[in-house]
């Protein structure tokens, strides 16, 4: 497996495969609470001006997309609704006794892992080269979790993120946590 940045077309169309593969709305409810689900669904041109701004982070076998993570700058995805909460609301928020919006940070757009590599600590594997890759720009990257995504939640907490806030987002009419990864922790 190598890990690496999606830098091409081809990388952004596979992406969107393994995504559409894992969207909640194609999964059923036995797979959603044992396996996770991505949520958001973009367009070709939706990920491609959001990882032009910031390539997102991949794992790849014999070429071929089996894990990412999205690196997402708000200023990519200002014309995806699904984010607007998500934005707001973090601009709002204070981390370690300082607003946010103090703080240079990077989203994590989405992650994902193929049904056939789960298991193996892949998800804290993407995380380490995902700070590695990004912590010289960023001080912490920031993401969501759906409160019926708990294997998802488990999965940022062991990799080291924690949650900081909780919210109600009305489009998807749900709760979400708000989590952080800060880049500056060993």
């Amino acid at each position: 497996m190598k890990f690496e940045r999606a830098y091409s077309d081809e990388s952004i169309r596979q992406i969107l495969n393994l995504q559409k593969r894992n969207l909640k709305k194609h999964l059923s409810d036995a797979e959603k609470e044992s396996q996770g689900f991505v949520t958001a669904e973009h367009t070709f041109e939706q990920l491609k001006k959001i990882n032009d701004a910031e390539p997102s982070v991949v794992i790849t076998e014999n070429g071929i997309v089996v894990a990412y993570a999205i690196a997402m700058l708000e200023s990519a995805a200002k014309d995806m609704p699904v984010f607007d909460e998500l934005f707001s609301t973090v601009a709002s928020l204070t981390h370690k006794n300082r607003p946010m919006i103090s703080y240079k940070y990077i989203f994590v757009g989405q992650l994902c892992i193929d049904k056939n590599y789960r298991g193996q600590g892949l998800v804290e594997k993407l995380y380490a080269f995902y700070k590695e890759e990004l912590k010289s720009n960023y001080d912490f990257a920031v993401t969501d979790i759906s409160e019926y995504n708990p294997r998802s939640l488990k999965a940022h907490q062991k990799s080291g993120f924690e949650i900081i806030h909780s919210f109600f987002d009305s489009f998807t009419e749900s709760n979400w946590n708000i989590v952080v990864m800060d880049f500056a922790d060993q």
